[in-house]
């Protein structure tokens, strides 16, 4: 059964919004696909622009408190338990590169349960019925 990881990051104090991006583009994502690349089917990175709470209220990453949403998806638990292994393995070397980046007592791993919709029955029910 896939695993599905998702990272919520704030970028370390001082750095612009493009410094930012620029050493997570360059640096950080660049380890974490040689490291675990192999591992993954999927992984993104999304960039936080502008966000509306549920009151209509705007801001952006400073208001939202990440400035990045990643994530990435193993296969099985196998794959997720050698990324473990590889994780300690370049502890030193992965935490060294993230604090330089993020704001690292702000920055989540979270597991997800994840459910996806199939918008696409709705469609299908249609041209079937139609």
């Amino acid at each position: 059964m896939p695993i599905k990881k998702i990272v919520m990051v704030k970028r370390k104090k001082g750095l612009t919004p493009k410094e930012f991006r620029d050493g997570y583009e360059n640096s950080h994502s660049r380890i974490a696909v040689r490291l675990f690349g192999h591992l993954w089917t999927e992984y993104r990175r999304n960039y936080l622009t502008t966000g509306y709470n549920f009151d209509q209220d705007s801001g952006g990453p400073e208001e939202i408190g990440f400035d990045a949403v990643s994530e990435f998806i193993l296969p099985d638990e196998a794959a997720y338990e050698e990324m473990a292994r590889i994780s300690a393995e370049n502890f030193e070397m992965i935490k060294e590169d993230e604090a330089k980046w993020f704001d690292q007592a702000h920055c989540w791993l979270v597991d997800c349960e994840t459910i996806e919709e199939d918008l696409g029955a709705r469609e299908r029910q249609r041209e079937t019925v139609g």
